[in-house]
């Protein structure tokens, strides 16, 4: 018999393999071959808890404008700065944010707090690989009066040397 279309076929057979192959190992390279970089992400999920913190179904919760919500803030909206022990980031802090509620009609400040690395709110506006990730938002509420704030939040993850690739 002819055993020639046999051979032809092996290797056709073994450059599908091979193909196959590859492709594996290109989607596996591509999938693992980087870090995400999930600072942005953080920094959502920061303000969000903040902003459920602060407000609640369009209203103002009891108790934000009162100077004990300044002083146990990451107390009152359970918010947790600490972070592993990774190139010495328990001695700078990664994290920080700000609060301004103004009054909706005025630039007048009712309440402004921050916490966390100050030093972070520099790096705001920058959208560079090893800087720290800055993500604004606004909102809008009102008290139990009926008047309107307009609430300005500010959420910096820094954690570079990890995320960045």
């Amino acid at each position: 018999m002819n055993k020639k279309g046999d051979k032809l076929i092996s290797v056709y057979w073994f450059a599908v393999l091979f193909i196959v192959a590859a492709a594996i190992v290109y989607m596996v390279h591509a999938f693992y071959g980087k870090p995400y970089d999930v600072r942005p992400i953080e920094a959502d999920i920061l303000i969000s808890k903040i902003a459920r913190c602060l407000s609640e179904t369009g209203h103002i919760k009891e108790g934000v404008f009162e100077e004990n919500f300044k002083e146990n803030f990451r107390g009152i909206c359970k918010l947790n700065f600490r972070v592993e022990d990774v190139y010495g980031w328990r001695e700078q802090e990664q994290y920080y944010v700000e609060i301004e509620i103004l009054k909706f009609d005025s630039t007048e400040s009712v309440l402004f707090l921050e916490d966390g690395n100050k030093q972070l709110r520099d790096f705001c506006g920058r959208d560079e690989k090893n800087f720290p990730r800055c993500l604004e938002r606004s909102l809008y509420s009102l008290d139990k009066d009926g008047n309107s704030y307009k609430i300005n939040l500010v959420s910096i993850v820094r954690k570079t040397e990890k995320n960045v690739y």
